[in-house]
């Protein structure tokens, strides 16, 4: 049996193939698909005026003290095959399903109030740790943000509510929320007792029954979609005996936390933390100054190399997301805002424990 050797070279492919595989690629190319892309985003300097406060002498701080960011696509926004090709080629972008960032059916409008919500809370927060660690005293209170329109508790609840207990144990830390239907089920009830401001300037209690329901939030909220859930934004505020302003616009997210605090910190003690150095950060961080995890990291300290940070303060818990540092940055995990405080004292030749 005799075979004959054919080269794809020597194929002449007809006008109507050629056409439909241009059409093909063209569509492929322009074609909406279910991707979100996340991209580092510009650090912003907290040293400079981005934190302002009053009723307490403040000094000169001496470096810039940067939050990082990154850059999302909004929930509704086409996202096409060219653009896709692009980010995954793209050494600094990263490219992943919609559904695991935003839960189905959420629009820019309920994303954006998310992270208004997180960023306002983060803000309360870290004027909180800040102001723990400097040994002021003041109360804090936790409130009802917002309400998801699947919630049990949707014309029961209301927006500022405070939320005082539930189930008879009384709420002083926001993971207590949280903490309240740890070992329940969908469809159990929680009694919500909450302080809600009245028409005349006063403040009333009122408790309610709030049956458990399956969260639909993202898996970038921390939340595990399909578990229990109320279905509530939780918001940390508080009265604090000084006046700190946060002057920043389009961020959003919880993250910055840390950093805000070790801002107050630094414009409120007389002592130089930052030595003239750029420093940059990521972490979420509550009143009691715990430093949590954040989602893209990597991306976060791609920007924060691209402002000529040489230190990069990262929450210990995301250590296992660090694969690829920048050359040139030194990565030093914490886990509390007084950790992070410790490693900007150290001398600069310190060894520090990286992840």
């Amino acid at each position: 049996m005799i075979f004959r050797e054919i080269s794809p070279l020597r194929y002449r492919w007809s006008l109507p193939a050629k056409t439909f595989f241009l059409v093909f690629m063209l569509a492929a190319l322009f074609a909406p698909l279910p991707y979100v892309f996340f991209m580092p985003g510009t650090p912003d300097n907290v040293g400079g005026s981005l934190i302002s406060i009053k009723d307490a002498k403040t000094y000169p701080v001496n470096g810039k003290l940067f939050i990082t960011s990154i850059l999302v696509t909004n929930p509704d926004a086409p996202v096409f095959g060219a653009e896709t090709i692009y980010n995954w080629a793209s050494g600094s972008n990263v490219v992943i399903p919609r559904e695991l960032e935003y839960p189905k059916n959420e629009s820019t409008n309920q994303a954006t109030q998310q992270s208004e919500s997180e960023m306002t809370s983060s803000q309360a927060s870290a004027t909180a740790a800040a102001l723990n660690y400097l040994g002021y005293q003041f109360t804090t209170a936790y409130y009802v943000n917002a309400i998801r329109d699947y919630s049990d508790a949707k014309g029961k609840l209301q927006p500022n509510d405070i939320i005082v207990a539930i189930d008879g144990k009384k709420i002083s830390a926001i993971d207590d929320v949280r903490a309240s239907y740890l070992n329940k089920k969908i469809g159990d009830r929680l009694r919500m007792t909450v302080e809600r401001k009245n028409a005349t300037g006063g403040s009333v209690l009122l408790t309610y029954d709030v049956a458990l329901i399956a969260s639909q939030e993202p898996s970038s909220s921390g939340l595990t979609t399909g578990k229990p859930a109320i279905g509530v934004l939780v918001g940390t505020t508080g009265k604090f005996p000084i006046d700190v302003q946060f002057n920043i616009d389009d961020v959003g997210g919880p993250s910055a936390g840390m950093i805000f605090a070790l801002g107050i910190v630094d414009k409120l003690t007389e002592e130089d933390l930052l030595r003239g150095r750029k420093i940059a950060g990521t972490g979420t961080i509550n009143a009691q100054g715990q430093v949590g995890a954040i989602g893209g990291i990597e991306e976060k300290m791609i920007g924060a190399k691209r402002a000529g940070a040489t230190i990069f303060l990262a929450p210990r818990a995301n250590c296992p997301d660090i694969n690829h540092v920048p050359r040139g940055l030194k990565v030093i995990p914490v886990s509390t805002l007084r950790e992070s405080i410790a490693s900007l004292r150290a001398p600069d030749n310190f060894k520090f424990p990286t992840c």
